[in-house]
């Protein structure tokens, strides 16, 4: 749960790998498991960072 929490927080396997302490092919094969709404809400959450920072 940790992983996937970290992944639909952040979208980085990379993270969510340092966190359980896995690698980001394993995370990716076993919780990266994500709804098409779910990836469309982390990339309007990253582009409206990215729009406040400018």
């Amino acid at each position: 749960m940790l992983a996937t929490h970290i992944l639909k927080q952040t979208g980085s396997y990379e993270q969510a790998s340092y966190a359980i302490q896995d690698t980001a092919e394993m995370v990716a094969q076993h919780y990266g498991r994500f709804l098409p709404q779910d990836k469309a809400e982390i990339a309007a959450r990253i582009l409206n960072q990215v729009w406040e920072a400018a």
